[in-house]
């Protein structure tokens, strides 16, 4: 007896494939869109994060320049780090305006999108440098000293003045009796004349602004204060030479501080003596002055320079050594950095070997 063939299966197994294969279209699609949203989430959020706070920057942003272009001089800049995240500013913002030509001075620290805002309204523009007339435009360099800094004007004792004056002083919220440290280097420009006080307030919340910037950025470290912080930045701007040099400076002053160790900078003393940048005579070390990091442990009582960006930025931030001395080297800019005493004194040695001769020139050019 010959048996039926039993009833054939193609069909229905044909439409399990086709079901199943449905299945995994539609879960890859799936995939694939929660890919997208979660990849336009992670760069909608670079555009929007603050970037890393520093010095600010000069910017010119030529007329009838596209966003995108924009985008482009930014990333050049350094104030963003992908032209991606301004253009995705540009397609998150509603607004829609174009950007406006001009000078701008841009502070670091903002996300993609604050820039576009700021381009959009033009704030933070500064004139054409080329096109401001001396009078309306003030430079005061890195390092000065209120004193040094008011030898700039035609009334000196008019900016030590408004740079002491309490009521300022209380508004910046510091026990101080001048604001040496807290003038923040820089070229500014006025629509007029100004006056010697309108330099000093235009520093002052300049300084206000960039360190709440640094500060959002890295805290202090535990156990330093706002004057504690702008003091190691000043010392950090006097005993540096070179920009790569001002964290490893600020690691020697904290590392000093935790063993109580005396600072022993000259910067200090020279400060107190009002012999900036001259060479200190042995009697000049027993002088009795809280600045004398050479008799006293600590910091000095305050400020003894007005620093940039930069130098607050190494106090806030120091290198990660355990470095305890530095000493200069024959080139005059850059230092031997050690971390024991027998490692520097062989640098003081070296040091003074190489500049010997230099030395011998100098006093016999003296003696003529």
């Amino acid at each position: 007896m010959i048996h039926p063939m039993p009833p054939s299966k193609k069909k229905r197994t044909g439409w399990g494939c086709v079901f199943k294969l449905a299945v995994i279209g539609m879960g890859l699609v799936l995939l694939v869109g929660v890919a997208a949203v979660l990849a336009g989430f992670l760069a909608y959020q670079h555009a929007t994060r603050p970037g890393m706070a520093g010095e600010p920057v000069k910017i010119a942003i030529p007329d009838g320049i596209t966003g995108r272009e924009a985008g482009r001089i930014l990333v050049e800049k350094g104030l963003i780090e992908h032209e991606l995240f301004f253009r995705i500013a540009l397609r998150a913002d509603r607004v829609r305006k174009p950007v406006k030509q001009g000078w701008y001075n841009l502070p670091r620290g903002l996300s993609a999108l604050d820039l576009l805002h700021i381009l959009q309204k033009g704030s933070n523009r500064t004139p054409d440098p080329a096109e401001v007339p001396p009078e309306l435009r003030v430079t005061i360099p890195e390092g000065l000293s209120i004193e040094q800094a008011s030898k700039l004007f035609s009334n000196p004792a008019a900016f030590v003045e408004a740079a002491s004056d309490p009521k300022l002083i209380a508004r910046m919220g510091l026990k101080a009796d001048t604001l040496e440290g807290f003038l923040m280097p820089s070229t500014y420009y006025f629509d007029r004349k100004p006056t010697e006080r309108e330099v000093v307030e235009r520093m002052a919340a300049e300084f206000e602004k960039q360190y709440a910037a640094l500060v959002a950025q890295t805290p202090p470290p535990e156990g330093f204060d706002k004057l504690a912080v702008v003091t190691i930045a000043s010392l950090v701007e006097e005993e540096a030479r070179v920009p790569e040099e001002r964290p490893s400076v600020a690691a020697v002053v904290y590392n000093r501080l935790r063993k109580n160790m005396p600072l022993q900078f000259d910067s200090t003393l020279q400060f107190a003596l009002k012999k900036y940048g001259q060479r200190l005579l042995y009697e000049d070390l027993e002088t009795d002055s809280p600045y004398n990091t050479y008799k006293y442990s600590g910091l000095p009582p305050g400020p003894i320079s007005n620093p940039g960006a930069a130098s607050l930025k190494a106090a806030l931030r120091p290198a990660q050594a355990n470095f305890l001395y530095f000493v200069s080297n024959a080139d005059g800019l850059t230092h031997t950095f050690s971390t024991t005493e027998a490692d520097h004194l062989k640098a003081v040695a070296r040091f003074r070997k190489e500049i010997a001769p230099q030395r011998k020139q100098q006093d016999t050019g003296e003696n003529r």
